[in-house]
């Protein structure tokens, strides 16, 4: 015979804090992938330069934010 389950004791299961950590985190890689995304829109870059840099950003977010402040900082 298989034990029975209450709610009592799976609410007592202690909660993992270090899930509370990453949602942070990607709350704020999101963010900042969001503010990256609208300056490289307002830019002067051609089209094609535009869509690329998005591409980057949203398929390697950190990376791609961290190169672009990279090459903005060169071309200053």
């Amino acid at each position: 015979m298989a034990p029975i389950v209450t709610k009592a004791a799976s609410a007592a299961a202690p909660i993992d804090s270090s899930l509370h950590s990453g949602s942070l985190l990607g709350l704020i890689i999101l963010i900042l992938n969001l503010i990256v995304v609208v300056e490289v829109l307002n830019s002067e870059r051609s089209v094609s330069s535009k869509f690329l840099w998005c591409m980057l950003i949203f398929l390697c977010p950190i990376v791609g934010i961290v190169l672009y402040f990279i090459h903005r900082l060169l071309r200053a």
